[in-house]
């Protein structure tokens, strides 16, 4: 590729100008933990965007290939002093990389358009499905066990006196995490809501395309959604659909991760959920510490019924990040080694109980962690919290 001058005019010199390469967000950075190299660090990729935009390097292969791996977990942003805007920065770059060489990423353009309709994902879905029964997908492979048993979703009645909530149900989420939906809403009715779903009207939220740099793809499906079923509050339970929706709606309707809108009524759970045995270990979602600052919300959640066990990474990226799996896998497979070293250490710990589930928030990791050697069930914390319901015990649920 040859120099062009007009690159990265998008990024503003002021987010570039705020970085004084300090490196104190190196150790947060999962891609540098793993090659050590200052290239694949947010020190390092914003030194060569404001090359690249001065005009002073050109655009090769290299340096494509270090902003391109950049999963944007952000987990350097809370940790920078100087208050970096580091996904102002990375997001239009990698936007524009993806505009302008269209033909490079055509296998991830691909695979989302998939999700992005909702009848074209329940046909791949069936496919990996029938697949995962001829043993014809690698167990690595990052796709949960799906079944041809798909939970319907059966809703309270209309009732006025309650408050009426809406539930995102997305793409990926509805496809392979239904179970979770219905868990979702078993927490939300037993709260006293009434629950009305999303379903294929609004369908996927875009986050995927605007994660993997997809900008325009991703405006398309945000105003497709911004036209509202109701006025009502929107719960998400997947946690970088609630980070993306979150920015879609600002300022015209109330979006909550699930895991904020249940910390409101921890004192109704405490009430709710009956005491159990079990140890959980919590992987946090990036999008969900990083982006959102939700992180002891989940924790004090899952103390409620359970006993609680933490990683000791300040929540360290597990290498899924959106599309970031399927479009380099070799980086995300490094990651996500590092991810394992740290949940076995703790599962094998001598120091603590026994740990009976991993828990995530997000579809994206529960999918990447399922395609590593783990000893324990991978769940999300709502499934947790629904099966400890008094009301599901007491008519023969999950003890």
């Amino acid at each position: 590729m040859s120099i062009d001058h007009s690159f990265f005019q998008l990024v503003q010199e002021e987010d570039l100008n705020t970085c004084v390469n300090c490196g104190l967000c190196l150790p947060h950075c999962p891609t540098y933990r793993v090659t050590g190299e200052d290239l694949y660090s947010p020190r390092g990729r914003i030194n060569l965007i404001r090359s690249v935009k001065h005009g002073e390097l050109s655009l090769t292969k290299e340096v494509v290939h270090a902003l391109d791996t950049c999963i944007q977990c952000m987990g350097c942003e809370p940790a920078c002093p100087s208050g970096v805007q580091y996904h102002a920065i990375i997001s239009p770059a990698k936007a524009e990389m993806h505009s302008r060489w269209k033909w490079r990423d055509i296998t991830l353009r691909c695979g989302l358009y998939v999700v992005t309709h909702m009848r074209s994902l329940r046909i791949f879905t069936l496919a990996v499905l029938l697949a995962q029964k001829l043993k014809m997908v690698p167990k690595k492979m990052p796709v949960p066990a799906l079944s041809f048993r798909q939970p319907q979703f059966h809703l309270e009645d209309e009732d006025a006196s309650k408050m009426e909530v809406l539930l995102f149900t997305g793409c990926v989420m509805d496809a392979w995490y239904r179970k979770v939906h219905i868990d979702t809403i078993t927490l939300l009715e037993a709260l006293g809501y009434s629950v009305k779903v999303s379903g294929d009207e609004y369908g996927c939220c875009g986050a995927l395309h605007e994660h993997a740099g997809f900008a325009d793809s991703a405006a398309r499906m945000q105003k497709k959604i911004q036209r509202p079923q109701s006025n009502s509050m929107m719960v998400v339970n997947s946690a970088g659909c609630s980070a993306s929706l979150k920015n879609t709606f600002a300022g015209s309707r109330t979006v909550l991760d699930i895991n904020e809108l249940l910390f409101r009524h921890i004192t109704d759970l405490q009430r709710l959920l009956v005491r159990r045995t079990e140890t959980v270990l919590i992987q946090e979602p990036c999008h969900l510490r990083h982006v959102q600052g939700i992180s002891r919300e989940v924790k004090e959640l899952l103390e409620i019924a359970f006993t609680v066990a933490q990683l000791e990474d300040d929540g360290l990226c597990c290498g899924a990040g959106g599309s970031f799996s399927f479009s380099q896998p070799t980086m995300a497979q490094a990651v996500r080694d590092r991810k394992i070293e740290e949940i076995d250490r703790v599962i094998h710990s001598n120091s603590s109980k026994t740990i009976h589930y991993l828990a995530s928030a997000n579809p994206g990791c529960l999918s990447f962690l399922s395609g590593a050697s783990i000893d324990v069930e991978i769940v999300h914390p709502v499934t947790l919290l629904a099966q400890s319901l008094i009301s599901q015990n007491s008519t023969g649920g999950v003890q």
